[in-house]
């Protein structure tokens, strides 16, 4: 359930949980690699694209990393990452591609490639043939996995999404936005036919820049308006929205959640914030003294693990130094 703590109770979660300073490190063999996206395939075993084809692996849930050259032969910055399993990997920018041996080699699924328009923000996977994907303003599917395309959403002027998920096999969102003369204009799609055809929703909070869903209907979102940068809770399926009292300093790009109550949330700032009451409190886990922005998080792996420029890779040092295996 998707509770709101009382006043009393996120005090005393907030005074009871200040992070150590060792709670979080910088992990190694990261060269300067400027992650956009990473992922675990439920366990230890990770991948990372990004800019200029750059692309890290770990062995040990995101402590170290190797460098890999993500599709060399085309030359694009990757938006997107996805491990399926330890050896089969996918990354995409304009064209979708996929690689069986862990980033060995590389191969383009289905007619996007390079030369098509519009970029491949996220995929979602349901099984091994059924995707849904955002590509520029639009959402398609297949049932094929990913050799042919059924167009299931259009672009249309002012709607902008960069963001996919599917709390449950047939209800998903779509969620992001744009700013327009300084004013944040969000989007949050709903489809509740496991993405074959969707419904815009309103949302006049600002543009989204990050979302998540615990289930069909409770998520949270970071926003950015003419006011500044705000989050906003829904219990009812993103019908309606409340602000909650507080929201980390700056741009907060990625969200993610252990339970409702325990969040995670990184900022474009180069900051890792974290919220033991349901996002009512944040408090600061590692900030880089660089500045470099984070862009990319994931719980998959076990520990959290967060990425972004220049090489910055955050790696969740408690759950180890808490009597967990050693890496």
């Amino acid at each position: 359930m998707f509770a709101v703590a009382t006043p009393l109770l996120a005090a005393a979660l907030v005074a009871g949980h200040a992070a150590p300073a060792d709670d979080w490190v910088l992990a190694s063999g990261t060269e300067t690699c400027s992650v956009t996206s990473l992922d675990f395939p439920d366990g230890p075993r990770g991948f990372a694209a990004g800019a200029f084809n750059c692309g890290l692996l770990t062995e040990d849930g995101g402590y170290t990393w190797n460098p890999v050259r993500v599709v060399p032969d085309q030359g694009q910055s990757l938006l997107w990452a996805h491990a399926v399993s330890e050896d089969e990997l996918y990354a995409a920018r304009r064209g979708l591609y996929r690689s069986t041996d862990r980033g060995q080699t590389w191969a383009q699924v289905g007619p996007w490639g390079s030369e098509t328009q519009g970029s491949v923000f996220d995929v979602h996977f349901f099984d091994a043939t059924n995707y849904v994907a955002i590509k520029g303003g639009q959402i398609w599917s297949s049932a094929d996995a990913g050799e042919n395309w059924t167009l299931s959403y259009p672009g249309e002027f002012n709607i902008n999404f960069h963001e996919l998920q599917f709390p449950s096999a047939e209800v998903g969102y779509a969620t992001g936005g744009v700013i327009r003369e300084g004013e944040g204009l969000g989007t949050v799609l709903r489809s509740d036919d496991g993405g074959a055809s969707w419904t815009l929703l309103t949302f006049p909070h600002g543009k989204i820049n990050a979302a998540r869903f615990v289930d069909v209907d409770h998520g949270m979102v970071s926003t950015q308006g003419t006011d500044g940068f705000g989050l906003y809770v829904t219990a009812d399926g993103a019908q309606t929205w409340q602000a909650l009292p507080s929201t980390p300093p700056g741009l907060v790009n990625q969200l993610r959640y252990r339970d409702a109550q325990h969040w995670y949330a990184t900022t474009f700032e180069g900051c890792i914030y974290e919220s033991r009451d349901g996002g009512q409190n944040w408090q600061e886990g590692f900030c880089d003294p660089q500045g470099r922005a984070l862009a990319s998080l994931s719980l998959r792996g076990g520990a959290a693990v967060a990425a972004g420029n220049d090489g910055l890779v955050i790696y969740e040092n408690r759950l180890f130094r808490n009597g967990f295996e050693t890496p």
